[in-house]
């Protein structure tokens, strides 16, 4: 008989005769089996399906469920403190934690950081919609406002130079702009720390990451999430955007110029394709040129209503190719800063596993630290566990990059979310 449970009740003995859900969700090569295995019930429960069905003539039922307890009475709290226990217990301190210091520099690793930028990013998203709708209103940005925000982005970069980039990256549709310009700003603040920039530079920097498409505010919503070819006059109104942030920004009369010069500039291109001017070479400003490549990459490599993102390790090759419209010097120093096999890449190992970068190795780019999750040979998942290639001597390696849609991953937003976050 036929019975559909769900799968946090099953148990082993319990014959599975199917699971519901997309195949990338399911843990197992083959959908009917015994579960005699508690590694096998493990991995079932940990994974994303909810409901299975299972056959009671070939294996256990589902227990039926125990009648209520009856309540215990609990002794009265103030007899608690007659006697040495009580007096013990009422002189032990609390344990006290210490609170989290957003502006603390501490090294940390990226699962911990990971936590204190899920944080920061929800914070900085409200400020961003703020932001976005008080220029569709008229009203002047102050910089007072911006700045603890771009200092916090800053700290959380310092303790781990590759966490808010990797929170900021899990774009939804809804918060597109508002992410698309805290990732910009993050990617900014870490090219410009890679170029030995100064503290001042560096905030200059990050703060024009912020700013630039403010003027995306005044593109009507329909245009910016169409799913077909712009016409000729939607095309205008989008690049219009560069002038628009330009000119409301220095209304307001406090805005560093280097951070006008990349509103109106990020658009730019080496070669005089780009626009609103079609500048050339040293035409366009350091910062411009910055944000050209930071703007693009987070482009390419998110996902929008219309298409799916770009791999990262493969935006990288793309923008590599383009070797006329983007500065190579700054470039190299981007790949530095984002590595060459940046976090959330998909990547297949020797070992016949597919895995996610987790953490970058500072003195080689190409050993990162990786977490396998998908056994090819098995054809199932396997349970997490991070390897440092720079540290497994020669033990497994990197064999090739891949990209979601080549395994047919409809998923892998939510997935690598949820890889990114699991314990290392």
């Amino acid at each position: 008989m036929l019975k559909r449970i769900r799968t946090q009740d099953v148990e082993l003995g319990m014959f599975l005769h199917k699971m519901e859900g997309s195949w990338f969700s399911h843990p197992f090569w083959k959908s009917r089996m015994l579960l005699d295995d508690g590694d096998q019930l493990e991995t079932l429960k940990a994974s994303k399906v909810e409901w299975v069905q299972i056959d009671t003539s070939r294996g256990i039922d589902l227990k039926p469920a125990p009648p209520p307890s009856r309540p215990v009475a609990v002794p009265d709290q103030r007899e608690r403190t007659f006697g040495r226990a009580g007096a013990s217990a009422r002189r032990a301190p609390a344990p006290v934690s210490r609170p989290f210091d957003p502006l603390s520099k501490e090294r940390l690793s990226t699962k911990v950081e990971m936590v204190n930028a899920n944080r920061l990013a929800r914070k900085s998203v409200r400020a961003m919609q703020k932001i976005f709708d008080d220029v569709r209103l008229g009203k002047a940005i102050k910089l007072t406002k911006l700045e603890p925000m771009i200092e916090e982005i800053s700290c959380s970069i310092q303790r781990n130079p590759h966490a808010f980039m990797a929170v900021t990256r899990l774009k939804n549709s809804s918060e597109y702009l508002y992410l698309h310009a805290l990732t910009v700003c993050t990617l900014m603040i870490s090219l410009a720390q890679q170029l030995r920039l100064s503290p001042e530079q560096v905030q200059q920097a990050g703060l024009a990451g912020l700013l630039m498409d403010v003027g995306m505010g005044h593109v009507p919503q329909e245009t910016w999430d169409k799913n077909s070819p712009l016409t000729p006059e939607e095309w205008e109104v989008v690049k219009s955007h560069t002038t628009l942030a330009h000119e409301f920004l220095t209304l307001g009369g406090e805005m560093p110029e280097a951070v006008l010069d990349v509103c109106l500039h990020h658009h730019e291109r080496l070669d005089g394709s780009g626009y609103p001017h079609g500048l050339k070479g040293d035409e366009i400003g350091l910062f411009a040129r910055m944000a050209a490549i930071c703007d693009t990459y987070d482009a390419m490599t998110s996902n929008r209503i219309h298409r799916h993102g770009e791999d990262p390790s493969r935006a990288l090759l793309m923008l590599d190719e383009a070797q006329t419209l983007y500065d190579p010097e700054i470039f190299q120093a981007f790949q530095q800063a984002v590595g060459i096999y940046p976090i959330g890449s998909l990547v297949r190992l020797r070992s016949h596993r597919l895995a996610i970068v987790v953490e970058q190795n500072r003195d080689d780019l190409t050993l990162p630290v990786v977490r396998p999750f998908y056994s090819l040979n098995d054809r199932c998942f396997v349970k997490a566990e991070d390897i440092d290639l720079s540290n497994c001597f020669g033990a497994d390696q990197i064999m090739t990059r891949e990209t979601p849609e080549g395994w047919d991953m409809a998923e892998w937003p939510a997935l690598s979310a949820k890889l990114l976050a699991a314990a290392g």
